[in-house]
C-alpha cells in the first residue's frame, strides 16, 4: 500500500476573514490583525502538514472554498480541497473524516503551528498501522484525533464549547471499545495569552504581540 493510501490527514481550517476568527484574541488584537495572525496559523499548519505527514491531505475549509487563499495552499502543498459540511464542530470532523479517501483517517485543527514534525510522523504510523491516535490540548481539547472508522457515536452530544471535549470523546471510545493511543500534549493558540507564549518560542510570531503601529510597519510574512 502507498503512503497516500494508508492515512488522510484532514486540516480544518477556516478562512482568515476579519471577525470571524480568533475572536478570543479581542481587543488585545484588532479584527484585521487576528485575521491577519489566523492566516499565518493556516499557512504555517499547512506547511507543516505537508513536510511530515506521507499520506493524502485534505484541506476541510469554512465556511466554503471559495476563499482564494485555500486554493493557493492546496495547489502549493498537493492538498485536496473540500468545503465543511455539518451543523456543529463534531458533524464537520465526522464528515471530513468519512470523506477520506483512505478510510482511515485524522482531524486536526490549525490553532497548534508548533506541532512538532516528529509528532505528526507519529500521528501516521500509528493510524497506517492500526491505531487511533488522540493529541490532547491544554484547554481540555484535541488537536488531533485519527481514527481507523468514523463512528459517528465518539461525537454525538459532545459540548463542543465547553472545556472538556477530549473526556467526552475518550468516554464514548472506551463505550465503543475504541482504544486511544495518546499523542504529547500541546497548547492551543486561542488566547492572548496563548500568543504571548507562542511569540515567546517563535520570534515571528513576535509581531502579533507588538503595538499595532509596530505590526503597521512590519515587513508581510
Amino acid at each position: 500500500m502507498r503512503a497516500e493510501e494508508s492515512a488522510a490527514l484532514c486540516l480544518m481550517a477556516k478562512a482568515p476573514l476579519p471577525g470571524a476568527v480568533k475572536t478570543r484574541m479581542q481587543p488585545d488584537l484588532s479584527a484585521a490583525r487576528a485575521a491577519e495572525l489566523a492566516r499565518m496559523m493556516l499557512e504555517q499548519t499547512a506547511e507543516n502538514a505537508r513536510r511530515h505527514w506521507p499520506g493524502e491531505i485534505v484541506l476541510c475549509a469554512s465556511p466554503d472554498a471559495a476563499h482564494p487563499l485555500f486554493a493557493a495552499l492546496a495547489k502549493r502543498h498537493g492538498m485536496r480541497l473540500a468545503a465543511q459540511r455539518g451543523a456543529d464542530l463534531g458533524a464537520r470532523m465526522l464528515s471530513a473524516l468519512r470523506a477520506a479517501r483512505a478510510g482511515r483517517a485524522a482531524v486536526m485543527g490549525c490553532d497548534v503551528p508548533h506541532c512538532p514534525g516528529e509528532v505528526l510522523a507519529r500521528a501516521f504510523d500509528l493510524l497506517a498501522r492500526g491505531e487511533n491516535p488522540v493529541g490532547p490540548a491544554a484547554d481540555g481539547g484535541f488537536y488531533l484525533l485519527g481514527l481507523q472508522r468514523a463512528d459517528d457515536e465518539l461525537f454525538r452530544d459532545v459540548d463542543w464549547d465547553g472545556g472538556a471535549q477530549l473526556a467526552q470523546v475518550r468516554a464514548r471510545a472506551s463505550r465503543r471499545g475504541v482504544a486511544l493511543a495518546e499523542l504529547p500534549r500541546l497548547r492551543d493558540i486561542d488566547h492572548y495569552a496563548d500568543l504571548q507564549w507562542l511569540a515567546a518560542h517563535d520570534a515571528s510570531y513576535a509581531r502579533f504581540t507588538a503595538p499595532e503601529n509596530a505590526m503597521a510597519s512590519a515587513p508581510a510574512r
